[in-house]
């Protein structure tokens, strides 16, 4: 076991040692120092929040997380979300498998490793998450006991899938994912039913923990919740203590399991490396769900100087993307579901809508990867096609505008729904969509084209990748600021000449906006030609 305990020593050893040492020189030290000054920015900002009067009330806390631990063990077993827990890196897998380890000390590795890491995330999530506390080091001991409880719970439920057998468990996760829809949908008629008074979440989870159901099911998860909001140390002991004794039963189930532990662990190593994969050679979304063969196919697009072949190509990997963008229309519907079931009254409706779809707008780009983004492993392929610069960024756009134009529409009709917007109010929202969505990607690949990088997760403590992801969000955000501002600027003189014509405002607009794109369109050729395959291509 000691050689098992010295290679997580250098592991994490290694882990900080690339964070601090990687940033010798060039981009990398600023990324790293962009960072760390969003770090501290951000920490001071928490600390400085958690200080004020805003503090949740500890009855509140303690009913919420019960809850959101519960809809974390849903998902687990649900989803695949299991493999995370319980997958080996492909370096594990061929040096520790064969080597002279039983099982039991690779789970206990396993296991041991996740425990150190968890302590990171959950310095990072105490902080996050203080001013729902009273005291940091008690917000810090049921976080970190929390992320326990979910890791030793999602390798205990594929190893419990492993013993019992694939149908079984894919018939139990078949029936677990029915209970969550028919829950889901009796909550959503019941939050229709209390949006007059905006306090519907609330009421219905009163509600079920009233249930004896619900007295039953969140029993075991309520010490989490009072180690959070604990006020003194005998309330934190309490608390950690039943905690603790949940988290050792789970350890004892999975001891007892370990009977499938390498074969349930080859097989989610094997699983979440290939997604892994997937995700780095083109769109996010092929990673989650994406079909081999789709049920019918796109017809070919117009030749069009070589631009559609290629538009049909990525129209025809984001049609095969399709499980992952459903998904995706679930995520914006969750996420606009407490502003759209509220009750609120039109006006007050509209801001938080336009908020809720920006925010959405930056965070779905970032997956859909059907453009130059998803094509960095081919690039040299598309390179030696007989195709223009130009032509070929306009095929690699299509698809992509027109899927978020697409969701976009969706987004715009749920909220003129609720606000009662006319027709020809929303066909003229709805105009706008393309053109800025064009101008969204156009600065997308702009920047990826000139610095190019693959997706990667920032994980707590990396500051350069967390750096890199604010200075590319500064470009394209500047890029896109830039072009809407000039666009207002020809409106509002159009405005004042026209004595506020509303349709020749929008024309001007979408006028401004689209030849801005073309320019952009031109600099996305130019960057094109510069890209180097043999240099330019990321690790």
């Amino acid at each position: 076991m000691s050689p098992l305990l010295k290679l997580i020593y250098l592991q994490f050893n290694g882990f900080f040692r690339r964070g601090l040492r990687g940033a010798g020189g060039g981009k990398r030290i600023v990324f790293f120092a962009v960072g760390a000054v969003l770090l501290v920015v951000w920490l001071v900002a928490v600390f400085a929040g958690a200080m004020g009067s805003g503090r949740s009330k500890p009855e509140q806390v303690r009913l919420v997380m019960p809850l959101a631990l519960l809809g974390v063990c849903l998902i687990t077993i649900v989803t695949s979300a299991g493999d995370k827990a319980i997958a080996f890196t492909p370096g594990e897998v061929d040096q520790l498998f064969p080597g002279p380890f039983t099982r039991r000390q690779l789970l206990v590795y396993k296991l041991l490793k996740s425990g150190l890491a968890s302590i990171l995330t959950g310095l990072i999530l105490s902080a996050a998450l203080l001013k729902h506390a009273q005291r940091w080091p008690a917000c810090f001991v049921g976080v970190f006991l929390a992320l326990l409880f979910v890791q030793f719970f999602s390798i205990a439920a594929v190893l419990v899938g492993q013993t019992v057998g694939a149908a079984a468990y894919s018939n139990a996760r078949k029936i677990v994912l029915g209970l969550v829809i028919v829950g889901a949908v009796v909550a959503g008629r019941t939050w229709m039913g209390l949006g007059s008074n905006g306090f519907a979440v609330e009421q219905i989870a009163h509600q079920f923990q009233a249930s004896s159901l619900g007295r039953a099911v969140l029993a075991p998860l309520q010490p989490f919740g009072e180690a959070i909001t604990a006020t003194n140390a005998d309330q934190l002991f309490k608390s950690a203590m039943y905690a603790i004794f949940l988290i050792a039963a789970l350890f004892g189930l999975i001891l007892l399991l370990d009977a499938n532990y390498l074969e349930a662990a080859m097989v989610a190593s094997e699983r979440r490396y290939a997604k892994i994969q997937k995700m780095r050679r083109g769109s996010l979304l092929t990673g989650i769900g994406a079909s081999k063969q789709a049920s019918w196919r796109i017809p070919q697009f117009p030749w069009f100087r070589g631009a559609g072949p290629i538009a049909w190509r990525q129209a025809t990997n984001a049609l095969r993307s399709s499980r992952g963008l459903v998904l995706l229309l679930l995520i914006v519907a969750i996420a606009a579901a407490p502003l759209l079931l509220s009750g609120a009254s039109g006006k007050k409706v509209i801001a938080p809508a336009i908020g809720i779809i920006v925010w959405l707008t930056f965070f779905t780009s970032s997956m859909l990867n059907f453009d130059f983004r998803g094509d960095v492993d081919q690039m040299d392929t598309l390179k030696a096609l007989p195709i223009s610069a130009v032509a070929m960024a306009i095929g690699q756009l299509v698809t992509p505008v027109l899927v978020m134009s697409g969701l976009h529409v969706v987004m715009l009709a749920c909220v003129a729904r609720v606000t009662r917007l006319e027709v020809r109010q929303l066909a003229l929202v709805a105009v706008m969509v393309l053109p800025f969505n064009a101008l969204l990607f156009c600065a997308e690949n702009l920047v990826f084209l000139l610095f190019p990088t693959r997706p990667a997760a920032a994980s707590p403590g990396d500051l350069q990748i967390l750096g890199r992801k604010f200075v590319f969000l500064l470009f394209k955000s500047a890029i896109i600021l830039a072009g809407a501002l000039l666009a207002a600027g020809l409106a509002t003189i159009a405005g004042v000449i026209s004595g506020g014509s509303v349709p020749l405002i929008a024309a001007i607009i979408w006028a401004a906006v689209a030849a801005e794109c073309v320019g952009l369109l031109f600099a996305i050729a130019w960057a094109y030609q510069k890209f180097d395959p043999s240099v330019d291509t990321p690790a």
